[in-house]
């Protein structure tokens, strides 16, 4: 049988969106004895690909414009990591692009005019296990505009979480993101039912927070991170004291996690990465999400300039030498703005900036020690340790084959007291520094790429 591609998937869960009874949308196979429903075809059977991509006249006005660019199309599926470090399937669904706020930065804003789309809780539901059972996915992502009140918002949440969870038995994988303003209640019911939670901080200072977003308010969105933490936290004291999981009531198990948008603010690295900082401190969270600003046409801020997404990345860079290196705030290096250097990563910068920390000789530097060196990441380090017990580590080929990236590590490192390369770090010279972007092109966009982070 023909594999469909992804638009033909869209289109065929897009048409599980309407009720049973509505049967297939309008058209010339509108009788055919597959006729669709929420768990399959009723022969259990996949259609033939010409039937596979049902017209929008069927669908209710709201869900028209899905395939619009400017609609933020509201099915998206992406292989991702799990917290365990395994790949899993999810279907990112957007539930609607409305939204009543009117931040400057984002394409969802109240003000702009664009095709508004809204999957109801039940058709979100009917959609996802539609997907699932085809295999299409193994887990689910939920993100959201803000039509009206927060707390109708979070109700729909909820109502998805407990329709999947309790009516039809769903264990698996639940990342939803939570919307600013929702009661204790709602809080408390919504971690209870996902997997994961997140939030999105926007920015880290409630002031120029204020500047992009005037009906948002960080001191408002971070009492709710501090609630939805204390009920995650609560959960894994509960397991480590013996109590049974519940997948289906899993209370936050894989963790929390915060966006912000970089450089839609005056904010620098510095500033952001310790808000981070402060943050992780208090346990619960998994990791951080961030998204470069992108000028979105038809919002006050489509004059700006994009944000380089290189400086996205070293700020990934930076959150995983605090999460997983053992690296404190104020131990990251940083340029006389404030920021992250673009032309080297962010764990050779700290290297070049203690050149006291090196060399580190490979046979008998610890683990804390391997593991800061440029090209030797924690599984890598592990390896070295494990593997000098029992045999003797002569050269590059030896570390290459544990695993580590000895173009960078070798100028950081000795070797029986001989130093691997003469020369620590090279830099090519070029024409201009990444952080100046001479002649770059300043593009405009309809969508962000963070929408469904």
């Amino acid at each position: 049988m023909q594999s469909m591609g992804l638009e033909q998937k869209i289109d065929l869960l897009m048409s599980m969106a309407l009720d049973d009874q509505e049967g297939v949308p309008p058209g010339p196979r509108a009788t055919s004895s597959h006729h669709q429903r929420a768990g399959g075809w009723r022969d259990g059977t996949e259609p033939a690909a010409d039937e596979q991509a049902p017209s929008a006249r069927g669908l209710p006005p709201r869900l028209r414009h899905t395939k619009d660019v400017g609609a933020l199309r509201p099915l998206n599926i992406r292989n991702v990591r799990t917290a365990g470090g395994t790949r899993t399937t999810l279907l990112r669904i957007l539930m609607t692009n409305a939204c009543s706020f009117n931040c400057h930065y984002c394409p969802m804003r109240r003000d702009r005019n664009l095709p508004r789309t809204l999957l109801k809780p039940d058709e979100l539901v009917r959609i996802f296990l539609a997907a699932h059972a085809r295999g299409w996915c193994q887990g689910l992502f939920i993100t959201t505009g803000i039509p009206g009140r927060p707390v109708k918002v979070m109700d729909d949440l909820i109502q998805v979480l407990a329709l999947l969870r309790e009516r039809h038995g769903f264990r698996g994988y639940i990342h939803v993101k939570m919307v600013p303003g929702a009661e204790d209640a709602q809080i408390e019911r919504l971690t209870a039912l996902a997997s994961r939670v997140s939030l999105n901080l926007e920015a880290p200072c409630g002031e120029h927070l204020t500047q992009i977003a005037p009906e948002k308010n960080l001191a408002t969105t971070v009492a709710a991170l501090e609630r939805t933490r204390a009920q995650v936290l609560a959960g894994w004291a509960e397991a480590r004291a013996g109590r049974p999981p519940d997948r289906l009531l899993p209370g936050g198990s894989a963790g929390m996690t915060m966006q912000f948008v970089v450089g839609a603010t005056s904010d620098t690295d510095r500033t952001i990465l310790g808000t981070v900082s402060d943050l992780y401190a208090g346990g619960g969270i998994h990791h951080s999400q961030f998204s470069a600003f992108r000028p979105i046409r038809e919002t006050p801020m489509e004059g700006m300039k994009a944000t380089p997404a290189l400086r996205e990345h070293r700020l990934y860079q930076a959150d995983h030498l605090l999460r997983q290196y053992g690296f404190a705030a104020g131990e990251i290096a940083y340029d006389d703005n404030g920021n992250l250097p673009l032309s080297v990563d962010p764990k050779c910068a700290w290297a070049l900036a203690n050149p006291e920390r090196f060399p580190v000789e490979i046979r008998t530097a610890s683990y804390e020690e391997l593991v800061r060196v440029p090209g030797i990441g924690p599984g890598t380090a592990r390896r070295i340790v494990a593997e000098r017990r029992t045999a003797t580590l002569r050269g590059l080929a030896d570390l290459r084959k544990l695993g580590a990236v000895t173009t960078r590590a070798a100028g950081f490192l000795t070797l029986g007291g001989r130093r691997l390369q003469s020369v620590r770090w090279a830099e090519q010279l070029g024409f201009w520094r990444p952080e100046e972007e001479t002649g770059a092109y300043q593009l405009q966009y309809e969508v962000s790429p963070g929408t469904f982070r």
